[in-house]
């Protein structure tokens, strides 16, 4: 497994959702699905450090490119 929060991270559970969810969503769907519910989990956080919420989300972000870019 990847280092949590990692691009690598994110890009692995994009394709795991999306694969467990291929019946129910298209591919954009269950990837905005899960990028809507990571966020908001992270903007709900007590983190203490708001530079971690950003490095997160920007990891988020590039892994949702990634993947999106996938055919």
């Amino acid at each position: 497994m990847s280092e949590s929060f990692s691009i690598p991270y994110f890009e692995e559970n994009l394709r795991q959702f999306i694969e467990r969810n291929a019946d129910v969503f298209t591919k954009t769907h269950a990837m905005n699905a899960y990028y809507r519910s990571i966020v908001g989990t992270l903007i709900n956080d007590n983190l203490n450090k708001n530079g971690e919420i950003v490095r997160r989300i920007r990891n988020l972000e590039e892994a949702y490119k990634n993947v999106k870019s996938e055919s």
